[in-house]
């Protein structure tokens, strides 16, 4: 896979999270010797508790670190789908853990225009394009450009979130 860092790394710690319909646990990793730009890593699995493939996809991250502690696992792991608590005390036992993940660097880029009827974010932005008097914000996944009057703006930036996102959880 293009861009995928392979990283040793111990596991930290765990918290209940949703993202907007899903619920799951934001798992927390701490690298070791790698050259990040951050001090953690946090990932989202989401564990249910319908059984979808996002949800199997985070339990197979939460399968790949109990397994790496040397933790048993039940004998039917979707019966931890929605098992918010119970999830949480087998991870609870694996802190510290070392693993092996696998990360890819991503990003996310925001433009922000302060106009006379407020503040307006336009999130996922490709490129910003000025034009005769407008701000052209061309967005991701071709959807529709949007267009600011630059006369109605009087302030504007654009802003960058970076962070790493976890594809792959191994043992060392």
């Amino acid at each position: 896979m293009d861009g995928v860092r392979r990283i040793q790394a111990s596991y930290r710690a765990a918290a209940l999270a949703e993202r907007g319909e899903a619920s799951g646990i934001v798992l927390e990793f701490e690298p070791i010797r790698a050259r990040l730009d951050v001090p953690s890593i946090c990932d989202f699995a989401e564990i249910g508790p319908a059984l979808t493939l996002a949800a199997v996809a985070g339990l197979g991250k939460v399968l790949r670190i109990l397994r790496a502690a040397r933790i048993a696992a039940p004998h039917e792991p979707a019966a931890l789908l929605g098992q918010h608590a119970r999830v949480l005390g087998l991870l609870d036992q694996a802190r510290g853990t070392r693993l092996v993940l696998s990360v890819r660097r991503r990003s996310r880029i925001s433009f922000v225009a302060w106009t006379e009827q407020g503040v307006e974010t336009v999130s996922d932005i490709v490129d910003v394009l000025e034009n005769d008097g407008h701000y052209m914000v061309l967005r991701r996944s071709a959807r529709a450009p949007v267009r600011f009057s630059r006369d109605h703006v009087s302030r504007h930036q654009t802003e960058r979130e970076r962070w790493y996102e976890v594809v792959g959880i191994d043992r060392p």
